[in-house]
Order: C-alpha cells, then sequence, then structure tokens
C-alpha cells in the first residue's frame, strides 16, 4: 500500500493485491477514506459535481491500466441529484506489465470533486510500486477482492436487461422511457444513465416497480438532438447485484428537422 495523501474531507491512496490473476493481470486500486458528511464522486457526476478520473501515463513499466467503479449512491441536496461515494471507496485497478520480470511503478493521478457544505474540485497523486516479487498482503487481498466483487457484471453474452428503451416527446417534452427487467421482489431498483461524451442529462425517475419489470423516465434535456441514433451505457442495481450493458436507441427526427 502507499501513503496515505491527505485532500480535502479525506485521504486517498494506493493498494495492490498480493499475487496476479493466472492470466498474468495485476489488481489494485485507488482507495479513498472520507470524514463524516463528505463525498466525492462517480464517472459521471449525475446533476451536479465533479467526475473521479485517473491518469497513469506517467507509470512505469506499464503496459494498460483500467480504472473501475462500483456502482454509487443516489443523493439529492434538494436541489439536484448527484451519483456519490461516501465513508469509504475503493476503485479497482486492472494493469498489465510490459516485462514481468521487472517490478512496475504505478503513478496515478487523480482529479475529483469533494463535497460537504461547499463542494471544491480535489487533486492528488499517488504512486505504488508492483515488485516482481511480493510478500502476503490479507488487508490489501481483502480491499482488492472486495473492490471488484463490486464492478458491476458486464453484459457480455449475457440476455439484456432493457426490453425497451424508446425516446419520446418534443421539445422540453422530450424523454427516455426505460424499462428494464428486475427480480420478482424488488421494490426499490436503481438506474444509472452515461449518455455520449460531452453529455450533461439528469438522473432517471423511477415511476413503477411491479411483477418484476421496472420502469423509469429521463428528460432527455443535455443529450445530443442531432443523431439518429444515441449510445447509452446502463447501470442497473438490484437486490442480486449490479449489472452493464450498452445500448444503441433510435432517435426520431423531430418536427422541426423535418
Amino acid at each position: 500500500m502507499s501513503e496515505w495523501v491527505i485532500v480535502q474531507g479525506g485521504a486517498v491512496r494506493l493498494i495492490r493485491a498480493s499475487e496476479p490473476t493466472p492470466d498474468g493481470l495485476y489488481r489494485g486500486g485507488i482507495e479513498f477514506r472520507l470524514e463524516d458528511g463528505w463525498h466525492t464522486y462517480w464517472r459521471y457526476p449525475g446533476e451536479a459535481g465533479i467526475p473521479t478520473e485517473a491518469s497513469f501515463v506517467n507509470s512505469v513499466n506499464i503496459a494498460s491500466a483500467e480504472l473501475m467503479f462500483p456502482a454509487p449512491k443516489a443523493y439529492s441536496d434538494g436541489f439536484s441529484t448527484s451519483l456519490i461515494y461516501s465513508e469509504k471507496v475503493v476503485l479497482p485497478v486492472l494493469l498489465k506489465r510490459m516485462d514481468d520480470a521487472r517490478p512496475a511503478i504505478l503513478n496515478a493521478n487523480l482529479t475529483f470533486g469533494i463535497c460537504k457544505d461547499i463542494c471544491i474540485p480535489g487533486q492528488a497523486e499517488v504512486s505504488l510500486v508492483f515488485p516482481a516479487a511480493t510478500m502476503k498482503d490479507e488487508v490489501a487481498d481483502k480491499l482488492v477482492n472486495d473492490a471488484f466483487a463490486q464492478v458491476p457484471i458486464a453484459q457480455g453474452d449475457l440476455p439484456s436487461q432493457f426490453p425497451e428503451i424508446k425516446v419520446v416527446g418534443e421539445g422540453k417534452e422530450r424523454q427516455l422511457e426505460i424499462s428494464a427487467k428486475v427480480p420478482a421482489k424488488e421494490k426499490a431498483p436503481e438506474l444509472f444513465v452515461e449518455g455520449p461524451a460531452g453529455s450533461y442529462h439528469g438522473v432517471p425517475k423511477l415511476t413503477s416497480v411491479k411483477k418484476g419489470k421496472a420502469h423509469w423516465t429521463l428528460p432527455y434535456i443535455g443529450l445530443p438532438e442531432d443523431v439518429s441514433e444515441l449510445e447509452l451505457r446502463l447501470t442497473l442495481v438490484t437486490k442480486d447485484g449490479a449489472f452493464e450493458e450498452t445500448q444503441n436507441v433510435s432517435v426520431p427526427q423531430t418536427t422541426a428537422s423535418n
């Protein structure tokens, strides 16, 4: 584990698992510990906030490094709804070394927002050596294993969780209507939507849950208008876990564009 870097409202450090995975990949994580009342943000912050991002470009002997995110929680301050982490979170990092016979150094330049009564931009630089051989660290292993277990399951070849997604209405009334399959006794599923790069849309509103099917609406404001197809990244959280998939949704032409 690296040393803690103190930031406003908390601290951040890098951690790593003791051993690589059977396919030769190395697992680590960016661990945030936040003081009471403070929170930071998901990769898409929602209606307000600053996304959490990491650059690994100055790392040594690292061929690739992928930052992953557990599902967030929706938080409303009475004015807007944000997608956040509070108390503590480990963001998993999956990396591959160029040469497994040599140590690697993961250098992470982090940018994030951190909030309590006010929200401020945060920045931290953290570094950790991934040696060619290492000692067993049960504490770090548990933190890393738990973090990877919380990453939403990718759809892959599994059936889609979303039987229907459509764009309806025009002008200020235009919105997305999203339906998802959920467990039969699920009462409060959560859905997080990410539009194409540059989008600044809000957070879906749950309108009904009944007989294993949930429905949400999301105002179209903040999503691109000049497209015939919209790529959405969807994260669904139910009592069975978190699931993620990408869907391409047809965007009908508006009357004004005809």
